[in-house]
């Protein structure tokens, strides 16, 4: 639960909506309620819209009568897509088709659009006004997010309104929940590797779903998401079910001008967005459902990342060859994110895109590095972004940590970092954890976090990777670099961080043809990261209290939840 959030109070002290039909001489008619919803109450009439068949007049304020940002979509009774109509100045005048609607009525908190009325509008003869009156908020105490508990983007008494459940963000008013199957292939807790970024026939692709997921057999993947651009459909096929590969309802969100995302696992489908804010709450709702949200290529020219958007869970470092894809050039930017300060570029994508001799993969790892420095908390991923035969899955190919083998199990190793990245399957596989007790344990796994002013004993393990070099970074920069003398090689390196830091480790070689850059990238593993402990006990040193943490009982790998929409819920407390 959001810290400040509240109970849903009592709807009539909280929202007063209006809906009704004039005639000619200004009498005021009543509207339909939606099931549920208190009867509307009847005011006297503004100036209306006009005299055409279906007027509708809108405004929306709160209790003190100042207008508020929002935008109204109305719903037909059909099956025709809904018409948004937006109210920047908290009003609108327009003519609309005659019949009968649902409106949902967002006012926009933070920029983000929040549903705080659900009302049934009916369009005719005679003009039609809708205006809401809304409490909450109003005081400046509080954010309209503080009464949604579930982070649906919904406020919590509109739900208890309509009938959708306050408590479960896949529950939302006027949305489908989505109902995939999730089989258990293997209860095994462990590494499995997939891809995650294929486009089929519903999208830029040339194959259809029962061609992909054969191919992805066929291949020897752990787990497949076919991620289309804007459409949930592949998850939908018959075809989509396998006894061997993993298959995760996934889909590409976004738009090439500002940038795409991988969204796998939603509880609902993932509404377009018209603005920063916007792209966040999308991202925010679909962790709170329990999947993942992932910046795609950020730093392709044909899609740059421009959305700006914070508290991610992966990004893809790694699509296609890694020195294959021409760089991002800072020129093809938004204006905005070239904004200098005291002559400096302060954007994490324009400081990737000002290294032109980089690859656009090498300039993701520096977007990646950057975002991380700032505090982002995202693993890496990879993809083929294959959409034909052509293209071979898995190269590269992203292994995950996970408690079993089945889309949740994925998804909660998505969620907690357990993930590394590789050139392919026949490719060099890594290991990365720290010992902070140094009993020769493995105190925190990759995707950890470990404690400031405690010297930590960092050991990297790399099979496959003979003759070729294994980088330990902190903060982007490589601390140690190594030739590996075996096949079957472990490192061990001890630190002290002083400061917020974040640790990775990649095996790199020297590029045996042209491309972009000077280093060919063989593998890259999830970052640890070394932050300040919170001690509630002031006796209790950094050492003291990670002795206490540790004493508790911990599994390896938490339980699973009985539903997707919990697995944030149970992340152990050393990660945070």
């Amino acid at each position: 639960m959001r810290a400040g959030s509240s109970r849903p109070i009592a709807a009539a002290t909280l929202l007063f909506v209006f809906v009704t039909m004039m005639s000619s001489a200004e009498r005021p008619v009543t509207a339909k309620p939606t099931a549920g919803s208190a009867a509307p109450v009847i005011i006297e009439s503004e100036q209306s819209a006009g005299t055409s068949p279906g007027s509708l007049s809108i405004r929306i304020r709160d209790v003190l009568g100042r207008p508020l940002a929002s935008q109204v979509d109305l719903h037909p009774s059909g099956q025709s897509a809904p018409t948004t109509i937006p109210t920047p100045e908290g009003r609108a005048d327009g003519i609309y088709p005659v019949g009968t609607y649902q409106a949902y009525v967002r006012v926009y908190d933070l920029g983000v659009p929040v549903l705080v009325a659900v009302r049934e509008v009916e369009l005719g003869m005679e003009p039609c006004r809708l205006e809401v009156e809304l409490l909450e908020g109003a005081s400046g105490n509080k954010q309209l997010l503080e009464f949604d508990q579930d982070f649906d983007l919904a406020l919590d008494r509109v739900e208890l309104e309509v009938g959708t459940d306050p408590n479960n963000a896949n529950s939302i008013p006027g949305q489908a929940a989505l109902h995939f199957a999730s089989p258990v292939l293997s209860s095994k807790a462990g590494w499995y590797r997939g891809e995650l970024h294929a486009h089929s026939k519903y999208g830029e692709g040339r194959e259809s779903v029962k061609e992909l997921v054969a191919r992805a057999e066929k291949t020897g993947l752990d787990f497949l998401a076919i991620t289309d651009l804007d459409t949930l459909a592949a998850a939908s096929d018959p075809e989509f079910k396998s006894k061997r590969v993993v298959l995760i309802p996934a889909m590409e969100w976004g738009d090439k001008s500002r940038g795409l995302a991988l969204i796998y696992g939603p509880g609902t489908v993932p509404q377009r967005a018209d603005s920063f804010a916007g792209a966040q709450a999308v991202a925010n709702l679909v962790q709170a459902q329990g999947g993942v949200f992932a910046i795609a290529h950020p730093c392709f020219s044909t899609a740059p990342w421009q959305w700006g958007v914070s508290y991610v869970n992966a990004i893809e470092v790694w699509c296609r060859d890694w020195r294959d894809v021409p760089p991002l050039s800072l020129k093809s930017l938004n204006k905005a994110y070239q904004t200098r300060r005291d002559g400096k570029l302060i954007h994490s994508i324009a400081l990737a895109a000002a290294t032109p001799e980089l690859s656009a993969n090498g300039q993701a790892a520096l977007f990646w590095d950057y975002e991380s420095a700032r505090g982002l908390k995202a693993c890496p991923i990879a993809g083929s972004n294959t959409a034909s035969k052509d293209v071979p899955m898995g190269e590269p190919v992203t292994y995950v940590y996970a408690p079993e083998k089945s889309v949740r199990g994925i998804l909660a190793g998505l969620q907690r970092g357990w993930t590394y990245v590789s050139k392919g399957l026949d490719a060099p596989q890594l290991t990365f954890t720290a010992d902070v007790m140094k009993n020769n344990l493995v105190d925190v796994p990759m995707g950890g976090l470990i404690p400031l002013g405690v010297e930590v004993v960092f050991e990297v393990g790399v099979k496959d990777a003979k003759d070729h070099k294994v980088q330990v970074l902190r903060d982007g920069y490589p601390i140690i670099s190594k030739k590996i003398d075996s096949n079957d090689f472990m490192l061990r390196i001890a630190q002290t961080p002083d400061s917020y830091s974040v640790y990775r480790v990649r095996v790199v070689t020297t590029p045996a043809k042209k491309g972009f850059g000077h280093v060919e990238v063989l593998a890259m593993s999830s970052p640890i990261y070394a932050q300040e402990l919170v001690v509630v006990d002031p006796k209790l040193g950094p050492q003291q209290m990670w002795v206490k943490l540790q004493k508790q009982k911990q599994p390896a790998l938490p339980d699973l939840p009985p539903d997707p929409g919990a697995v944030r819920e149970i992340i152990p407390t050393w990660q945070y």
